[in-house]
């Protein structure tokens, strides 16, 4: 079978051996395997911010396609790894969370426990199993090898609770899930949460600033404005044009966010 896509997602950072050393693995069982880094500035242990990424990729790659994440904060307890079957793709993941975006969307098509240690390394560290367990077990699925030699089949799998924003009446009450790379805000309130009123009806909170208003472009607004707007995967996002927002407002994941009718 002709080597196919997968991509990484970490919390390792972009310096160090960490990310090199999964690639190593995979590239050696499975040679000519196109490696795709998504993004491995996930903020240390936070989960939450890793399946918004997972989720903001599905609906991009070809089926087929492998997604090896790793952000795991309880590395070598009992915690589970699986691999899921959703988008007609796969997903190597601790059960953590990781996986709540993609499981908010699209059908679960199938769930295995990754426990079969004939897959994994010879020797197996307790603090990586990203390079191995998980990176050998995306090399056998996007070889097309049966999930069912990874381990039991399951269908039970954890998810976020607060991956989605809560509604409290018309007041909804979310948090930053991710800053990218320009500092703009994301967050887990969805377009169709607004559905019910106008979008310059709405006032954003965030950071003691208030935003009236929702636009629609970064280009609406003068250099330098703080703005709110639907980003292109349907979240709420916060920015500043031509700036900053993380850095304006010293927010980043986990910070409120409130959305309320404009009085």
């Amino acid at each position: 079978m002709k080597p196919g896509i997968v991509t990484l997602t970490t919390d390792f950072g972009p310096e160090g051996p960490y990310v090199a050393a999964m690639k190593g693995i995979m590239l050696g069982l499975a040679p000519g395997v196109t490696l795709v880094d998504v993004c491995h500035a996930i903020a240390p242990q936070n989960v939450l911010e890793g399946a918004f990424v997972l989720s903001a990729i599905v609906d991009a790659f070809p089926p087929d396609t492998v997604h090896l994440a790793v952000v795991d904060p309880g590395v070598g307890t009992a915690r589970r790894l699986l691999a899921i079957k959703a988008a007609g793709q796969w997903f190597t993941l601790p059960d953590n969370g990781l996986i709540t975006g993609v499981a908010r969307t699209h059908e679960i098509e199938g769930a295995w426990e990754i426990s079969n240690p004939g897959l994994a390394r010879r020797q197996v560290s307790p603090t990586f199993h990203g390079r191995d367990v998980l990176a050998p077990a995306a090399a056998h699925l996007m070889k097309g090898g049966d999930p069912g030699e990874l381990g039991a089949a399951t269908s039970r799998f954890i998810t976020i609770r607060n991956f989605e924003a809560s509604a409290d009446g018309q007041v909804c009450i979310g948090e930053v899930i991710f800053k990218d790379a320009f500092g703009n805000l994301i967050t887990n309130i969805k377009e169709d949460q607004m559905a019910a009123r106008p979008a310059g009806s709405w006032t954003v909170e965030v950071g003691g600033r208030r935003i009236d208003g929702v636009g629609r472009t970064y280009a609406e607004s003068a250099s330098g404005s703080l703005i709110a707007l639907i980003g292109s995967g349907g979240w709420l996002e916060v920015a500043v044009v031509n700036g900053d927002a993380g850095r304006l407002l010293s927010a980043g994941p986990g910070t409120t966010v409130w959305l309320r009718p404009k009085t």
